[in-house]
């Protein structure tokens, strides 16, 4: 008898997930069926800005924002759900907690994130402009049927390379002029020249500054727990922000995809040897009370864990604050797997720093291609009502 109700309990549990499955898919919406949203806002970072799309690059400029690209999952959106009033509001490089200046009030960031977005943007986020925008985002929110809230990357690889900048300051390396600023850098040595020259600063702040290594460990472990811990209080702050502005509007949360998945050290493998020469000649660093210390040619490096780790941080930090929202807000929070999305960097040597970001596929560019942005756009469709 024991036997008998476990098969029957087995074929109605198998009959109920069957049923979930054809339910959830017979009422996943369509560019044929979406329920239509005159109002729509893109909230997000260079990935909801279209970055690296043909119709930004022809722009001339690294940085695009409030521009409706075509071709980005926001523009291709924006038509899917009939807007007649569309408000691109992608700015690459806003981390959380900028987005949460903008949305909530008495928040202000940390003065080094503030300096940090400003050198990333060679000046144009300046606290002026920040003011404008955040001004403009929370009247476009106010406004808004349908938000798509795209953010949270740069939380993991700029708040690091902001860091590694804040570090560098303390180092002098030998026989090589002082760093200039970071267009003339540019201008000089590279993109890949400039990325040697601020890892080797790095490491001579750490080298020559053994009285300020608690200090420096001090505040990495500051940065972690602030952008790996408090990313949750600002998607909670940012959330309460939209429905403090809008209480009525339907919100879309974006799942991250993981930037570093393409990252190798050498092309089209992850493993190999990283040359630490500067110019052909090994690279120097003056130690106190030791003298001039020669850093290896080579550093071998074996499986790159970076992409895996960071899966599991968006995995365990990230989604669940986004999920939990379709539970505080059933039917008017919905949340979209869209982590698969095509990147415009393929297996490329990749380092993830301001200078070797790069606006096609020859350097650090996590962004989607135009494809990846139309798997965006429709994986966001399949999470809303029909008509």
């Amino acid at each position: 008898m024991r036997k008998t109700t476990k098969k029957i309990v087995a074929v109605l549990s198998l009959i109920a997930i069957m049923v979930s499955a054809m339910s959830v898919s017979a009422l996943a919406a369509t560019r044929n069926d979406v329920k239509q949203y005159p109002v729509y806002v893109c909230l997000g970072d260079s990935v909801a800005s279209g970055f690296g799309l043909p119709d930004y690059n022809r722009r001339g400029k690294v940085l695009v924002y409030r521009k409706n690209i075509q071709g980005s999952y926001g523009n291709l959106l924006s038509k899917d759900v009939g807007a007649t009033r569309y408000y691109p509001c992608g700015y690459p490089g806003f981390t959380s907690a900028i987005f949460r200046y903008c949305l909530t009030d008495n928040y202000t960031p940390r003065e080094w994130e503030i300096n940090q977005l400003q050198n990333f943007s060679y000046n144009d986020y300046s606290p002026e402009v920040l003011n404008r925008e955040r001004t403009h985002i929370r009247n476009a929110v106010a406004k808004a049927d349908l938000i798509t809230v795209d953010l949270g990357v740069n939380d993991t690889w700029y708040s690091t390379i902001a860091l590694v900048y804040e570090i560098a300051k303390y180092g002098t390396v030998v026989g090589v002029d002082p760093r200039k600023t970071l267009a003339e850098e540019l201008a000089i040595y590279g993109s890949w020249g400039t990325v040697a020259r601020n890892a080797m600063y790095y490491l001579a702040g750490f080298a020559e500054n053994p009285q300020l290594w608690a200090t420096f460990w001090g505040w990495w472990v500051d940065n972690l727990s602030t952008y790996f811990l408090q990313y949750q209080a600002n998607f909670d702050a940012i959330m309460e922000g939209i429905f403090q502005l809008n209480p009525d509007v339907t919100v879309v949360n974006l799942a991250s995809g993981n930037s570093f998945r393409c990252l190798s050290i050498i092309p089209g493998v992850r493993s190999g040897s990283l040359k630490l020469q500067w110019m052909d000649k090994p690279v120097q660093v003056d130690l106190p009370f030791v003298g001039t210390f020669t850093l290896p040619n080579f550093v071998h490096v074996s499986e790159n864990p970076i992409a895996n780790v960071t899966g599991v941080m968006y995995d365990f930090f990230y989604e669940p604050i986004r999920q939990a929202w379709t539970v505080k807000k059933p039917g008017q929070v919905y949340y979209a797997d869209v982590t698969d999305y095509e990147m415009i960097m393929k297996n490329q040597i990749t380092i993830p720093m301001y200078e070797f970001m790069s606006m096609d596929d020859s350097a650090f560019n996590p962004h989607a291609t135009l494809a990846g942005n139309r798997y965006m756009a429709d994986k966001i469709l399949e999470v809303l009502p029909t008509r």
